[in-house]
């Protein structure tokens, strides 16, 4: 009980020395996770009940980790040329009016063009997230920053999974329909509008612009070390997106095809899965202030595996909401650990480009598993993507630990140290 004491009290030393940027970044971050999971519950059955099957919702879903394959070197580069705030404010905006324009249609063209322009969109953002919380943190709130402002994608996840689940009902009795179509697009357009408020506290951020010595630098610039340790972050992160983009996307689907679950019922299963996520994420730097961040991400990963599995065979109810719950906890926690670590190692001037670059590797290989498992499911099933996924995971954690465990030095005093490159 006295640990667990200390633990908060030390967490809440170093969240209220959080700068107000970061704060700003924190409230956004909260508002646009909160529509990104109602979208989330909601998107795939608003495309099924307009008519769409699997595998074409296993394209539309793909074309977003396409377009950040494209197009995130250059977002890389323009956020490390321009400033974080540019490419966070433009790039939240553009993809809050492409969600609306995606709530507003269901022309086939239409959808396609907008997934793919919204997930440009999210690139521009996305790429600037980690090195603006790296360069508004101290070494001392660097990793506590990376994981709250995971858990506040996760809280908001937790809130807007349950509203995401409840908002169709409530949008039938408001617009008096028992049409599930009419109820799931007036929720995607009040998701839409919550994204576009997420832009507001992100306006208030003060940041100068990077120095010109600093803008002229290129990648070119860049050291042939540099570029082997991007290389090794992006080999283990494709094999993640590889095994992610098979199952992932397709949850809700999951719950429904198999199990006949309704919104609601997929609505709490996901948030529930979020609060155990956010505490495991809250838990997460002081396992890596005693293990090391390296041990931390490949053991999560490895512990995992089990629950992928259960999942592609399990068809008792209770079971797999409760491999789907430790499944989420374990990979998830990981992940604000691995991006803290990787923002470290890298030098300042290459941090947003080789984020792109890491980034572009998972989408690229998420895009091409989320159109095929679409079409596996809809022909052989949903078990046969979970072992994969198991498989594609088991890799990447062998492969993050062969590169990584030796760039790490095992702290003596409070917290690790990770050498820099």
């Amino acid at each position: 009980m006295l640990r667990a004491l200390r633990f908060i009290a030390d967490y809440g030393r170093v969240v209220r020395g959080f700068s107000p940027n970061a704060r700003r970044y924190l409230l956004s971050t909260f508002l646009m996770s909160a529509s990104g999971a109602i979208a989330g519950v909601i998107f795939n059955l608003y495309l099924n009940a307009a008519g769409f099957h699997e595998a074409f919702i296993g394209g539309m879903l793909s074309l977003g980790g396409l377009a950040l394959g494209a197009f995130a070197i250059p977002a890389g580069l323009a956020a490390d040329r321009y400033g974080r705030k540019p490419a966070m404010v433009w790039g939240l905006l553009l993809s809050s009016a492409l969600l609306l324009l995606r709530a507003l249609t269901t022309g086939r063209a239409l959808l396609v063009a907008a997934s793919f322009m919204g997930g440009i969109a999210a690139t521009v953002y996305g790429l600037a997230t980690a090195p603006f919380m790296m360069e508004n943190s101290s070494e001392r709130q660097r990793t506590h920053l990376f994981s709250v402002s995971y858990a506040v994608m996760l809280a908001a996840g937790v809130v807007g999974s349950l509203v995401g689940g409840e908002l169709p009902a409530a949008c039938g009795r408001i617009l008096a329909t028992a049409d599930p179509f009419l109820q799931y697009r007036m929720t995607l357009v009040l998701a839409a509008l919550l994204s576009f408020a997420a832009v507001l506290p992100l306006l208030g951020i003060s940041e100068a612009p990077p120095p010109a010595a600093e803008r002229q630098r290129t990648p070119a610039t860049a050291g042939r070390g540099d570029w082997l340790l991007i290389g090794k972050f992006a080999w283990c992160n494709l094999w993640i997106g590889l095994g992610a983009g098979l199952v992932i996307p397709f949850f809700n689907l999951y719950f429904v095809k198999r199990f006949g679950a309704g919104s609601g019922q997929i609505g709490f299963y996901f948030s529930v899965s979020q609060v155990f996520t956010l505490l495991a994420v809250l838990a997460a730097p002081a396992i890596a202030r005693r293990a090391g961040k390296v041990r931390t991400v490949v053991l999560m990963e490895l512990l995992s595996l089990p629950f992928l599995v259960s999942l592609g065979a399990e068809r008792v109810l209770a079971v797999a909401v409760a491999s789907f719950w430790a499944r989420a906890s374990l990979m998830q926690m990981s992940t604000p650990i691995g991006s803290a670590f990787a923002m470290e190692l890298l030098p300042q001037r290459l941090r947003a480009t080789a984020n792109s670059v890491m980034s572009m590797s998972w989408n690229l290989l998420w895009a091409a598993s989320t159109a095929a498992s679409g079409w596996m499911m809809q022909r052989y099933g949903y078990a046969i993507p979970y072992y994969l996924t198991a498989v594609c995971y088991a890799v990447s954690a062998v492969s993050y630990y062969l590169f990584f465990h030796h760039r790490e030095r095992m702290p003596s005093g409070p917290a690790p140290r990770p050498a820099t490159s």
